[in-house]
């Protein structure tokens, strides 16, 4: 009986190996860029952490910097790698495949002295049989995957990073355990009585005449009691986006008494899908705040398309269209008849200006 126990034992110990070879896999970064070249490293040290995490054992990182550097193909997203390839350059190394991520990233100042980033993560593997597979990363800045914010740009980078290699790896049907979410800076308005001294206009892209083609993009209410009508439109600076501002007037009747409301809109619309992808109410109608007409008068996206301002007669509104959240909204104490919107910018604040003709109110965008 001792004898089959012992038996049983070696063969089991055989089949199993402590650390056997087959759970022992390499991951090599290549930086696409000037910005991810800098920031390799997150990429490898999350990526090690979401092996471990599946139960996969990782080759040291100086042992994958040789491997790296002495397999130079690995470095073409391209290249065919065989079979013969990995026993002749990895075999040393006792691994059963390599996971190569090609990293790309971007960064920008974004609004009151933050940082904005966006990453993009194309996972590769391939085992000893010559076997791959891959998954890459949706593209940031796009609606329902916003870039990355930070009071630092390495805070930025950082979070796009890895949120971009978690994505990857699920993609590729790893467990992602701890998933890294966008980390997200809130702006809102404050009133203020003067501008920065360095605080320079910001210039807009044009205005658009309301039968511009980005103005068909937006959904419009319509029907026999109810009319919307564009007031603004824009398009943003990487003309990707637009911006529809309207004034709607719906008729009602109260015992055959006909009785007009009015409001307006800010649309969003996508140059792509020639759809819209975001609406925002701007007028509340509401006596108590609102000592002005509801009419838009002008429209603008500051630095790009992720946040846009509208001015009526009677109020500014700030938004976040990436995420469909108003940031922020001012009645004026005196209404106005055809107010212009401006965005200023200083070193290291944001500004937006109303004015019509000597008139003007200044509002600062500030961090929450």
């Amino acid at each position: 009986m001792r004898l089959r126990c012992s038996l049983y034992l070696f063969l089991l110990l055989t089949a199993f190996p402590a650390g056997a070879a087959q759970d022992k896999v390499a991951v090599v970064v290549y930086g696409q860029d000037e910005v991810a070249s800098r920031y390799q490293r997150v990429a490898q040290t999350r990526f090690e952490q979401l092996l471990a995490d599946n139960g996969v054992v990782v080759l040291d990182q100086d042992k994958a910097e040789e491997l790296k550097d002495t397999w130079g193909r690995l470095s073409d997203p391209g290249a065919l790698i065989t079979a013969e390839d990995f026993v002749e350059n990895a075999g040393k190394y006792e691994i059963s495949g390599i996971y190569r991520i090609y990293l790309s990233a971007g960064k920008a100042v974004g609004l009151a002295a933050t940082f904005t980033a966006t990453a993009s993560a194309d996972i590769r593997f391939v085992d000893a049989e010559a076997q791959v597979k891959a998954a890459a990363s949706a593209p940031m800045g796009t609606k329902g995957m916003p870039p990355s914010d930070g009071l630092t740009e390495s805070a930025a980078l950082n979070n796009a990073i890895q949120r971009a290699v978690d994505h990857s790896a699920g993609k590729i049907g790893m467990q992602v355990m701890d998933v890294t979410h966008p980390r997200l800076v809130r702006l809102t308005l404050k009133q203020v009585e003067m501008l920065s001294e360095d605080a320079a206009a910001v210039p807009a892209t044009p205005a658009l005449g309301m039968a511009s083609e980005w103005a068909g993009y937006a959904r419009l209410q319509a029907d026999d009691w109810t009319s919307e009508e564009p007031t603004c439109v824009r398009a943003s600076p990487d003309g990707r986006m637009g911006v529809v501002g309207t004034y709607l007037m719906r008729t009602s009747f109260n015992f055959g008494r006909p009785t007009r409301a009015y409001a307006s809109y800010l649309h969003v619309v996508d140059a792509d899908t020639r759809g819209e992808v975001e609406r925002f109410e701007v007028s509340v109608k509401d006596p108590r705040y609102q000592r002005g007409g509801s009419r838009i008068t002008d429209c603008l996206f500051l630095r790009s398309w992720r946040y846009v301002a509208a001015v009526s007669q009677s109020h500014l509104i700030f938004a976040d269209t990436e995420r469909g959240v108003e940031l922020g909204r001012h009645y004026f104490s005196e209404p106005f008849d055809k107010p212009a919107l401006a965005h200023l910018h200083g070193k290291t604040d944001d500004f937006l200006s109303v004015t019509e003709g000597a008139r003007r109110a200044l509002f600062q965008i500030v961090r929450e």
